[in-house]
């Protein structure tokens, strides 16, 4: 409805300008055909020809110039106006998410401490329990991570604190992490080159590879590994994160490091996320000069992580 009424005033307020313009416009024709008509002289008729012409090219001119203007301020703030719905949309859609997803580890928390308080547990049963209770403490802690983070980098307060770092380290104790976190998942690391080392926030990089890894694992099918490739190229190390997935769409991949962005396909909707883990891991991987990429081919999904070495 107010979308409709500003439609409504906007294109009143032009068709008044170009009626106005239109009554000037002849208004002057007039009084110059007079002053031309009453010329005592040849000189006198060009002069006022002369006069009637520039007045006409600045009255035309003038009236273009406010219409153009006014349009463009229209287009300005209409833009603006769409960027601020959809920012609040996306904002209000990533409070939900993380409310869910919030209240989802934190019930299984409960509910297998309070199972784990009943007496005569068997111990095979308490063990597993525990576990549960640990994978879903991990995944708070690295959803809490990600919101703090995520507010940092909004508020440019994010610090890294460099030193050199072996990522082909990393990488097999992110591995071994993921696989005892994800036993039905398959992840298979190539890494032929050892003491790989760059400069690096280790805390904030890791980060940013769990979050891409967790991605994968998220959005990928189960049958099938997550493969991570580590390479030494000439100037850079190329760390290579793949899976068997939904691929994901060139229009997508213009926009899928954005903060709060998720692809609008169904199977993917489908699953949990908040839409701020690849923002995040875009930047701090270009806080430390590298970049990221993301391309899809033969139904595998890669995102390429480029980094400078040490």
């Amino acid at each position: 409805m107010v979308r409709w009424l500003s439609i409504g005033v906007i294109t009143y307020m032009i068709l008044g300008i170009i009626w106005w313009g239109m009554l000037l416009f002849r208004k002057n024709q007039e009084v110059f055909d007079t002053q031309i008509k009453f010329s005592e002289t040849t000189e006198e008729r060009v002069y006022h020809e002369n006069r009637r012409s520039r007045q006409n090219t600045m009255v035309l001119g003038e009236g273009g110039v406010l219409v153009l203007s006014l349009l463009i301020g229209v287009y300005i703030i209409n833009r603006s106006a769409k960027k601020e719905i959809q920012n609040a949309n996306q904002q209000s859609n990533f409070l939900l998410s993380v409310s869910h997803e919030l209240k989802s580890p934190i019930a299984a928390i409960k509910l297998a401490l309070q199972t784990l308080i009943r007496p005569g547990l068997p111990a095979e049963k308490e063990s597993k329990f525990l576990h549960s209770a640990i994978n879903d403490t991990n995944r708070l802690e690295k959803l809490v991570q990600n919101i703090l983070l995520s507010a940092n980098i909004e508020d440019k307060a994010i610090e890294l604190y460099k030193s050199d770092l072996d990522i082909s380290t990393l990488i097999r104790k992110l591995s071994n992490q993921f696989r005892t976190e994800y036993p039905n998942r398959t992840i298979e690391v190539q890494a032929n080159d050892t003491n790989v080392v760059i400069s690096a926030d280790e805390q904030h990089l890791k980060q940013a590879i769990v979050n891409i890894i967790d991605n994968a694992i998220k959005y990928s099918v189960v049958e099938q590994p997550i493969m991570i490739t580590l390479k030494k190229e000439t100037k850079n190390i190329s760390l290579r994160i793949s899976n068997h997935g939904t691929p994901i769409d060139s229009r997508d991949k213009a926009k899928i490091f954005e903060k709060f962005y998720r692809v609008k396909k169904s199977d993917i909707r489908e699953k949990e996320g908040t839409g701020i883990g690849l923002y995040i891991s875009k930047e701090i991987i270009e806080a430390h000069h590298g970049v990221i990429d993301v391309h899809s081919a033969g139904g595998i999904n890669h995102f390429t992580i480029r980094l400078p070495h040490a």
